[in-house]
C-alpha cells in the first residue's frame, strides 16, 4: 500500500503545537514531510540568523523525538519545491501564511505551480490573531488607528474557540536528496563577539517559549501595566522573539493570558493590547507594503533629515553622553533586545534630537534585535518619528532626562549597562554633565573623559526639530 504523503513547509512557525497547517495536514495524509527552506532573498538580520540557527536545532530535535526528520534546504523555494514534488509522490503541500510583500508574491507563484501539478495546496493563519484583509471598519475600509482597530479585533477574538489540545502528527523519517545540515547554512559567524554575548541572555525553541509564557503569567503579568514602562524592573514577557519565529502561537498566548485567574483585568488588557499592536503592524504592512522603506504620511518625503555618520555611530555604540539612550543601545548590543519604553526614547533621540532619518534606526534594529519583526519594527519606527499611521505626533519629543527620572528613578537600568556611571548619585544619573567637579571626583567619573558630554544640546535640538517639522506642515 502506497503511503499518502504531504509536505508542511516551516517558515516563521517553528513549532509543532498549535500549528494549523500541520494539524490540518495530519488529518489528510498518512505521513508529513517537514521541510524548511532558507531563502537568501528573504531579509534577515545578523542577530535573527543566530536565533534562527538555534531555533532550527530545537525544532529538528523535537521532530526526531517524534521519529521524524526535518529536511533543510537553501535557495529559491520555487526551484526547491519543484524538485521535491518531482522526486516524491506528494498529494498535499501546506504552510502558514506570511504578510510582507516579498513573501506574498513568492508564495502566490509557488501555490500556482503546485496547483498546476495537481497538488492540493492550502495555506493558513498561524502567525496572527486576525488576517489583515478580514478586519474592516463600518465603511468597509481597513483601520488606520490602533484603538478602534484593537477594540474591533478583540471582540472577534473573544468569540473564537481556541482548542488547546495537540494533534498526533505522523512524520516522514527519511532525509531527502539535497537536504542540508543546519550548520551548512552558515547562519552565524562564531568569531563575532556580538552573538556570543547574546546567547547568554536567551534560550530559543518551542519548549522555552512555553516556559517563558508560564513564567510571565506566574510572576510578572500582574505588574505588567507598570512594568511595561520600567526598564529597571524585569516585568515584561520577553515573548517577542518567540512570537517572531513562531515558536509559540499568538492565539495560545491570548487564550492563556485571558483565561488566567492570576492576572487582573487591567494588566490583561494592557498586555493583550501589545499583542494586538503586533497584529496592527501587519495590518499596516499588508495595506502599505512599502512602509519598510517609505513613510505612510507622504509629506515626510520632504522632511529635511540630516546626514551625520559620526553621530549615527555614537548612537549605535551607546556613546551619546545621554545615559538612558546609551544604556538602551548597549543593552541592545549585549542582549539583542531592548525594553520597549527605551526603544521609544532612543528612537525619539535619533529622529528628533539628532534629526537623522528613521530608516537608519529601523535598519540598525532589524540587524541587531532578536525580535526583528518586519511589521512591528517598521511600524514602531514610523510611529516614533511621526510619519506613520496613528503615529505619535512629530512635535512630541521625548526628553531623555525626564524619561529616565520617571521610569528609571534610581538609575539601576543605566548603571547596569553604563558602568562608567555606577558611582553617580541618582540626583545626577540621568544628567551627569550637570555634576559639580566635587561630585565627579567622588563618583570617579570625569565627564568628558570617563563618560562623554552629550553630543547635542537637548533643548537646542528640540527647537531645531520643531522648526524642521514646520517646513512640511
Amino acid at each position: 500500500m502506497t503511503l499518502k504523503l504531504g509536505v508542511h513547509w516551516f517558515r516563521q512557525d517553528l513549532r509543532l503545537a498549535h500549528n494549523p497547517s500541520l494539524e490540518i495536514l495530519a488529518g489528510r495524509v498518512d505521513q508529513i514531510i517537514p521541510i524548511y527552506i532558507f531563502d537568501p532573498k528573504q531579509p534577515i538580520g545578523s542577530t535573527s540568523k543566530w536565533w534562527l540557527e538555534q531555533s532550527l536545532n530545537c525544532l529538528s530535535n523535537d521532530i526526531e523525538k517524534r521519529n521524524g526528520k526535518l529536511n533543510i534546504f537553501e535557495g529559491d523555494p520555487l526551484d526547491i519545491i519543484s524538485s521535491l514534488i518531482s522526486d516524491k509522490t506528494i498529494e498535499c503541500f501546506y504552510w502558514n501564511r506570511l504578510y510582507d510583500s516579498y513573501s506574498i508574491i513568492r508564495d502566490k507563484k509557488i501555490k500556482s505551480s503546485l496547483k498546476s501539478n495537481n497538488i492540493n495546496c492550502k495555506t493558513f493563519n498561524g502567525y496572527l490573531l486576525n488576517e489583515p484583509w478580514e478586519i474592516k471598519n463600518k465603511s468597509g475600509s481597513f483601520f488606520k488607528v490602533f484603538t478602534p482597530y484593537w477594540r474591533h479585533c478583540n471582540d472577534i477574538i473573544r468569540n473564537k474557540k481556541f482548542d488547546k489540545k495537540t494533534i498526533k502528527i505522523k512524520l516522514f523519517n527519511s532525509i531527502i536528496k539535497n537536504s542540508k545540515n543546519i550548520q551548512k547554512l552558515k547562519l552565524t559567524n562564531k568569531k563575532l563577539n556580538w552573538t556570543n554575548k547574546i546567547q547568554n541572555s536567551w534560550s530559543p525553541g518551542e519548549s522555552n517559549a512555553q516556559l517563558q509564557l508560564e513564567e510571565f503569567i506566574k510572576n510578572k503579568a500582574n505588574n505588567y501595566s507598570i512594568g511595561r514602562d520600567r526598564p529597571d524592573q524585569n516585568l515584561t514577557s520577553k515573548l517577542s522573539p518567540y512570537l517572531h519565529f513562531g515558536e509559540i502561537s499568538p492565539m495560545f498566548i491570548y487564550s492563556q493570558v485571558s483565561l488566567s485567574k492570576k492576572i487582573n483585568s487591567q494588566n490583561k488588557e494592557k498586555f493583550l493590547a501589545e499583542i494586538g499592536w503586533r497584529d496592527f503592524s501587519y495590518n499596516l504592512l499588508y495595506h502599505y507594503p512599502d512602509m519598510t522603506k517609505n513613510p505612510i504620511q507622504n509629506k515626510f518625503n520632504k522632511f529635511p533629515w540630516l546626514k551625520d555618520n559620526k553621530n549615527l555611530k555614537k548612537w549605535q555604540k551607546g556613546l551619546t553622553g545621554v545615559p538612558i539612550v546609551d544604556a538602551g543601545m548597549r543593552q541592545l548590543y549585549e542582549t539583542g533586545w531592548m525594553h520597549n519604553r527605551v526603544r521609544m526614547i532612543v528612537g525619539s533621540f535619533l529622529t528628533k534630537n539628532l534629526l537623522l532619518h528613521w530608516k537608519l534606526g529601523e535598519e540598525w534594529f532589524f540587524d541587531t534585535l532578536v525580535d526583528a519583526d518586519i511589521g512591528s519594527n517598521s511600524a514602531g519606527w514610523q510611529w516614533i518619528s511621526g510619519c506613520g499611521a496613528d503615529a505619535s505626533p512629530y512635535f512630541r519629543i521625548f526628553n531623555p532626562i525626564l524619561q529616565g527620572q520617571k521610569f528609571d528613578p534610581k538609575g539601576e537600568y543605566v548603571k547596569k549597562y553604563v558602568p562608567e556611571l555606577k558611582n553617580v548619585t541618582y540626583k545626577f544619573i540621568h544628567n551627569p554633565w550637570e555634576m559639580p567637579e566635587e561630585n565627579q571626583k567622588n563618583s570617579s567619573c570625569k565627564i568628558g573623559k570617563d563618560y562623554p558630554n552629550p553630543i547635542v544640546d537637548l533643548k537646542e535640538t528640540r527647537n531645531r526639530a520643531l522648526s524642521a517639522f514646520k517646513t512640511i506642515s
